[in-house]
């Protein structure tokens, strides 16, 4: 049998007839207007699918304007069906966009629009939260550059050198030399003077020692004087190491002191727990938050 052989006229016509019969598909804009009848009606369950046809995964809204309904729809459709945490999800993607979005009772209901307001509420204590957050970030590293650029001398007095008990080497950084010196210089000092201050009080200046305690006074004399030597020579070794490493003056780093008081002490954004009252569609509740 030979192929059935279909005249060009009939063709194009029986195309033209396939072509009014297949359904158009609607544009975004008609969409949202079936989205928003939906929500008029209070049908949430069929108002989501083409909200979120239009939103997710990638905005089809042309409009910031719809954009934002398309969100403030969707997250009263979540929040009436008791998604409260979706419904913030969206309502804060409106107010991303408009910051100074309002909604009021005249197409939504009083539980949609007080959760509204509290969303935005706290979105915006966060936003202040963080704007503080990055102040305080960006001054702490000016002011570490700042310090880091610094070049800050220390002056070091020259008659320090001949203060006794380690004093030079402690101006000089020498920390642990000064300990030597100020533990050795004074043990040797206070056991002399304390025998010399016990011999006084015991005999007076001028006083005559019984013959039977002229030994055990003589040796007291003999550690008081061998005491006090070595407590002079050590406070003259602590004056030539001093002299020695001295710098009139000794370049140092710039420090926290340079630092304002509220940041050297860690003051600032801090974490911190709350409370705060939410209302759901059928109910209240609290909800607990953490924060750093």
């Amino acid at each position: 049998m030979s192929p059935a052989v279909i005249p060009r006229g009939a063709l194009a016509v029986a195309i033209a007839v396939l072509a009014i019969a297949a359904p158009a598909h609607a544009t975004p804009a008609e969409d949202l207007a079936s989205a928003r009848d939906a929500f008029r009606r209070n049908a949430f369950k069929e108002a989501v699918p083409l909200l979120n046809y239009l939103l997710y995964p990638t905005p089809r809204l042309a409009q910031t304007n719809d954009l934002v309904e398309a969100h403030v729809l969707l997250g009263v459709c979540q929040f009436e069906s008791g998604e409260a945490q979706v419904a913030t999800r969206e309502f804060e993607e409106a107010l991303f966009l408009q910051p100074d979005l309002t909604i009021d009772t005249t197409l939504f209901s009083e539980a949609a629009v007080r959760f509204f307001t509290e969303t935005r509420a706290a979105m915006q204590e966060r936003i202040k939260r963080d704007a503080e957050r990055r102040a305080i970030a960006e001054e702490k590293e000016r002011l570490r550059k700042y310090r880091e650029s610094l070049v800050v001398y220390e002056v070091r007095p020259y008659y320090v050198n001949f203060i006794p008990f380690g004093a030079g080497q402690f101006q000089n950084g020498q920390r642990s030399k000064g300990l030597w010196f100020a533990t050795t210089q004074g043990t040797t000092g206070a056991i002399s003077a304390g025998i010399w201050l016990y011999l006084v009080g015991t005999y007076s200046f001028n006083g005559r020692v019984p013959q039977t305690s002229a030994n055990f006074v003589r040796r007291l004399q003999q550690v008081e004087i061998g005491a006090g030597s070595v407590c002079l020579g050590l406070m003259a070794w602590g004056i030539v190491d001093a002299l020695v490493h001295y710098r009139p003056r000794a370049l140092v780093g710039g420090d926290d002191s340079l630092l304002p008081p509220d940041v050297r002490k860690g003051k600032g954004p801090q974490s911190s727990f709350s409370l705060t009252p939410t209302l759901v569609p059928n109910g209240a509740g609290v909800v607990l938050t953490w924060e750093r």
